[in-house]
């Protein structure tokens, strides 16, 4: 029922938490870790039987959210009347006894261990309660108290939020010898802002730690290089409260006198940090600590996995020290997907990149060469990139148009990242490339030279290449074949014609610009509009088809989708609609959000979808009759830039009116083709996912799969073993190949730049302006919202979709967070529980924005810049 650090007695999660097992084998490794008592679950077995039994218990499990308050708070009361039966005392007493005489504790710390709590799925971080400075005779109370803590309103609703059963509770109690801290707080073992790994990060104050874990004081910041053992950052909070210890026990809160010293010195930094790099070599994985320095020793007084870092696959990490290699995650800057691919859609993702690096000259794929997949994404090695061509390769051409990443680019010491030497299978690529891009150029210049020439050909080829999509399909034996042949055409639309109409325009629109840049800044929009609504864009065309059918009759006919599908398939539509309809479902049924993923269910597949987005359309159409389409309008913007650029190069005379007209032809011809060739991968990936299906359906009629999408779960290489070897245990392998993929689901970091020590690298920080404030950036991303301006939890309501601007935070505040689109705090640091949390739920954070409850009113709208720690008033009055 109770198990000591001191002895060799084993336990296990189940039985004493993740929390007290921790550090019970940190206590027995050797650490300095504070003796302690683990009230296993089978100890409060009379509790929580009792519990259960309840009234108020019933009450709990049947509240709705709204009623979860009121409920939880009378079991609460329930919690406060248990007492020890007569096993528990003489169990308590003996363990308790033993413990004060081996140790001469006079003081304790009693803390929550529940089984579900600080794993490596969710942290629970302030859950639960912690009781410090506990007398011998006030054990009993504070056990109690933190037994209940098991039933807190915010347990339950994180429990929900994170997909954890709450009508099992469970816990455990831990009971320590207390710590009279000189110092204190929290470190992680690596930098939560940057996700680095070889940086950790510390939290310092006076006294005890409670005052950094609760955020109720601004602590010292500081950022260790573990690798170097270089303090890389130090930043002096304004440390204004300090907790102690009472003479008499329990804890006391005292004002801080103002300094400008840190609280611990930078040998103790060094000394946390490295005790930070033990605990994680022990476990495994990244972990935050909370420590105490007591008469110059170094104390280890919890350990907790860290959830809510982006994890790198094992062959993207480099290790400590090594040469580091730099990533584009061009799944999110390409795809703008920033969720992981499955685990099939990433393996197929990897024969598409086969062909396109074959079209090189070569196969250059593979975390050693240029461009690769891994865990979900797809990445470019840009120090692999610019050591083979310089930096005008380091990115693919879908990433070379976006400027935040340019500047992320820039702002980056590429030195550092730079292999000395290729890896062998790169020696020769530069070679390769060029030779490889000769029938390329010559494509160019046949574009170049006569553009309407040019895609009359692409036109008239066209067809069999898409007729070669589905040729074949009866001679593939396996799913490895239906993948080679469904991408062994796609160099015809990336290489043979799209690199030369993406070239060709790209270098038609640079010209463009270069005849007007003595007045760019006049006419910038003009400039901008000169590319819209462009012939040959897919997406574009996608739009104005389903634009068209929204706008039709047949649509607003039907109420509904069912009375609508019914219709059409007893032809009761026009005949010149279905077959608008069925052509829009041909061309574009497969492509959705997500549609890079195999994985993702496509439009076509559900019809009702495709009609409801045509509702939702056609009610914005009947708001302005009359109008013209807003396809239409956009043409209309594009032709009156041209007029406009038209008049302006006439004014400089006939040779640059004469290269604005050329160039305008190369851009109107070739300009919308730039989508094309990914329409055309969509094609292939719609393909490729009904045939893995086959194999899902085949495999669940079998009973080796439960639904038959589990398939995305494995590779191509397992299908195909499994196709052949009915033995292969096809639920256990889904699990494995799956893994990393939900814990990467877990990182709410925006990754578009990230080296092989996990470090992300933003955009840089720019200067605030007038409006603006910067503060800390505690978990990124930028959203804007109404303000909710609260000095305590329960002042009002936080309605969903609000920002919440406080002071600090508590865990007393965590129900609010549910309903929060993003959270600006005066007090705390990036360890604190706020952060944690924000980071854990995904919300745009921001800290140290002083006065901020004061400066932001109710209701204003405000803009947070999770990444860049910057606030934006953007309404001057509420």
């Amino acid at each position: 029922m109770i198990i000591s650090f001191y002895t060799s007695k084993e336990s296990s999660v189940d039985k004493i938490g993740g929390k007290a097992l921790r550090l019970m084998s940190m206590y027995r490794s050797g650490l300095a870790v504070p003796p302690g008592l683990a009230l296993s679950t089978d100890f409060f077995k009379p509790w929580t039987d009792e519990v259960k039994a309840s009234s108020e218990w019933a009450a709990v499990l049947a509240a709705s959210a709204g009623e979860l308050g009121d409920t939880t708070k009378k079991l609460f009361s329930l919690c406060d009347t248990l007492k020890f039966d007569e096993v528990q005392k003489k169990e308590f007493k003996k363990a308790v006894s033993e413990f004060q005489k081996k140790f001469s504790c006079e003081l304790f710390a009693v803390r929550s261990s529940s089984p579900e709590e600080d794993l490596d799925s969710a942290s629970f971080a302030g859950g639960y309660e912690t009781f410090l400075g506990v007398k011998f005779e006030e054990l009993e109370p504070a056990v109690r108290r933190a037994f209940a803590s098991c039933f807190h309103e915010r347990v339950f609703i994180y429990k929900k939020e994170h997909g954890i059963r709450v009508d099992n509770p469970r816990i455990a109690v831990l009971i320590q010898q207390q710590i009279n801290a000189d110092c204190a707080g929290v470190a992680f073992s690596l930098n939560p802002i940057n996700n680095c790994f070889d940086e950790a990060v510390i939290n310092a104050n006076y006294g005890l730690g409670e005052s950094v874990v609760s955020g109720n004081a601004e602590p010292d910041m500081l950022v260790v290089e573990k690798v170097k053992k270089q303090i890389l950052q130090k930043q002096i909070g304004k440390k204004g409260l300090r907790v102690t210890l009472g003479h008499d026990g329990g804890i006391i809160e005292k004002t801080n006198s103002p300094s400008n010293e840190a609280s611990i010195t930078d040998k103790q930094a060094l000394d946390i940090a490295a005790l930070t790099c033990t605990v994680e070599a022990y476990y495994k994985t990244p972990v935050d600590i909370e420590w105490a320095i007591a008469q110059d020793k170094l104390y280890l007084l919890q350990v907790r996995p860290i959830t809510t870092y982006h994890p790198l696959p094992d062959e993207m990490i480099t290790k400590p020290g090594a040469p580091k290699r730099l990533f584009a995650n061009s799944t999110l800057i390409e795809q703008g997907v920033q969720e992981p691919l499955s685990v099939l859609g990433t393996d197929f993702l990897e024969y598409v990149l086969k062909q396109m690096s074959s079209l090189t000259g070569g196969d250059i794929t593979g975390v050693d060469g240029i461009s690769f997949t891994a865990g979900g994404q797809y990445y470019m090695n840009i120090s692999n990139a610019v050591k083979v061509g310089g930096k005008k390769l380091a990115l693919a051409p879908g990433s070379s148009d976006d400027q935040t990443v340019l500047d992320i680019i820039e702002s980056i010491n590429l030195n550092e990242y730079t292999p000395a030497k290729l890896p062998a299978g790169l020696k020769g690529a530069r070679l390769n490339m060029l030779l490889s891009m000769l029938p390329i150029m010559k494509g160019i210049m046949k574009a170049a030279k006569n553009p309407e020439d040019f895609m009359k050909k692409y036109y008239e080829e066209l067809p069999s290449q898409i007729e070669g999509f589905t040729k074949g399909e009866e001679t593939c034996k396996t799913l490895r074949e239906h993948a080679v042949r469904l991408t062994g055409g796609l160099d015809f639309f990336f290489m043979k014609y799209g690199t030369p109409t993406w070239f060709s325009a790209k270098t038609a629109k640079a010209k463009i610009q270069k005849l007007f840049k003595n007045e760019k800044s006049h006419i910038a929009d003009h400039l901008t509009n000169l590319g819209m609504a462009l012939p040959g864009n897919k997406t574009t065309e996608m739009g104005a088809m389903l634009y068209k059918i929204a706008a039709s009759e047949e649509i607003s006919r039907y109420n509904d989708a069912e009375s609508f599908l019914q219709a059409l398939s007893r032809n009761e539509v026009s005949s010149s609609f279905a077959a608008h309809w069925n052509e829009f479902i041909d061309e574009f049924g497969a492509r959705c959000p997500r549609e890079i993923d195999p994985a993702t269910p496509r439009p076509k597949e559900n019809p009702a979808a495709i009609y409801e987005q045509a509702k939702t359309m056609a009610a914005a159409i009947k708001e302005a009759p009359g109008s013209i389409g807003f396809f239409e309008q956009t043409i209309q913007k594009r032709e009156a830039a041209y007029k406009a650029l038209h008049d302006l190069a006439s004014k400089k005379g006939a040779k640059v009116l004469k290269e604005f007209e050329r160039n305008y032809k190369i851009l109107l011809t070739f300009g919308g083709f730039r989508e094309t060739g990914k329409h055309y991968v969509i094609k292939a990936v719609d393909l490729f996912r009904q045939k893995a299906l086959e194999y899902g359906h085949r495999f669940v009629a079998q009973g080796r799969l439960d639904v038959p999408v589990q398939i995305f779960d494995l590779a191509i290489e397992d299908i195909d073993k499994a196709a052949s070897d009915p033995s292969l245990d096809l639920r256990a392998l889904a699990c494995q190949r799956s893994e990393f993929i939900h814990r990467l689901e877990k990182s709410h970091y925006t990754v578009r730049i990230i080296d092989s020590r996990g470090k992300i690298f933003f955009p840089p920080i720019k200067q605030a302006e007038d409006g603006a404030f910067v503060g800390i950036p505690i978990s990124p991303g930028m959203i804007r919202g109404r303000a909710k301006v609260l000095q305590h939890a329960n002042e009002k309501k936080l309605m969903p979709g609000e920002i919440l601007v406080a002071r600090a935070t508590d865990p007393g505040w965590t129900p609010l967070f549910i309903n929060a689109k993003g959270i600006v705090l005066e007090v705390g640091g990036a360890l604190q529980h706020g952060a944690v949390v924000a980071r854990e739920y995904g919300i745009p954070c921001v800290s140290g924005i002083s006065n901020a409850v004061d400066m932001i009113k109710d209701g204003q709208l405000i803009e947070v810049d999770g990444s860049n720690g910057i606030i934006r008033i953007l309404e001057e009055q509420a």
